[in-house]
């Protein structure tokens, strides 16, 4: 059965990522879990008044249970309700490796974490699970009619792609913008054939056209997904080395930044 895990840190009906994550789970037919994780310091584990306190919110968690299975039951899918104490990205990271889709917030840069040094980008740098990455003022719907896919024929834009398979299959037009370049034939592996796997697959893809030449790939990027009034953004993640995209940034640290619609992303 498909698995789908919502990171839940706020239990509130109008939560985008709980409203998103079922709505996914819906679509797909796939069992729902919702997970709460009640954040562990480990330099103030020392302290009673702060078990004391961990344990308390760890309980207060766990009254959300018939909550949660109200909402699945709202949107039809089978679930179940999680509460794990333990260090954040330690936790949802291994907890999403059982998940064919882990649904979470895109990184909140009121925060005041760099893109990529929040929590939820470094899970994503664990290549834990594929995630759909929902904007913090997103309207908590999902729709899949129209997806945008950023395709350079990376094992991350792979990753991506494959998890994205059953939305694709299901949309109205699919668009795909293509970055991949033999850049050193005979020496680097060539493109991958992703039309062909593609139909083979069952998607139809509308239109695939070359990725602009442009210093602002990520900026460019969300122009045509704004442009086509995409309803999903699926693209590779950090698909240079780490440290240069954390340090100097790049397509992908410009789209978790700015992105206005939701992003499945894999890495």
């Amino acid at each position: 059965m498909f698995e789908i895990l919502v990171n839940m840190e706020e239990m509130r009906d109008d939560n985008p990522v709980m409203q998103a994550g079922l709505a996914l789970a819906g679509h797909l037919d796939a069992y729902a879990t919702g997970l709460h994780i009640v954040e562990v310091f480990p330099s103030t584990m020392a302290m009673p008044e702060v078990m004391t306190v961990l344990e308390t919110e760890e309980h207060e968690a766990r009254q959300y249970d018939a909550w949660w299975m109200n909402r699945c039951r709202e949107h039809g899918v089978q679930g179940n309700w999680e509460v794990i104490r333990g260090v954040y990205v330690p936790v949802l990271a291994r907890r999403s490796c059982m998940a064919d889709i882990t649904v979470s917030r895109l990184p909140n840069r009121e925060a005041g974490y760099p893109t990529g040094m929040d929590y939820v980008t470094r899970v994503l740098l664990t290549a834990a699970s594929p995630m759909l990455l929902v904007p913090p003022k997103w309207d908590g719907t999902f729709r899949q009619a129209r997806i945008l896919v950023a395709w350079n024929s990376t094992q991350e834009s792979m990753r991506a792609l494959r998890a994205a398979l059953p939305l694709l299959r299901k949309a109205e037009m699919v668009c795909l913008v293509d970055g991949a370049s033999d850049v050193l034939p005979g020496i680097t592996p060539p493109p991958l054939p992703v039309r062909d796997w593609l139909t083979r697959q069952g998607v139809i893809l509308h239109e695939m056209r070359q990725f602009p030449a442009t210093t602002s790939a990520g900026e460019a990027l969300l122009d045509q997904a704004h442009a086509m009034h995409a309803d999903l953004l699926v693209m590779g993640a950090w698909g240079h080395s780490r440290v240069s995209e954390l340090m100097l940034g790049g397509t992908t640290r410009h789209v978790l930044q700015h992105a206005p619609l939701p992003v499945l992303t894999a890495h």
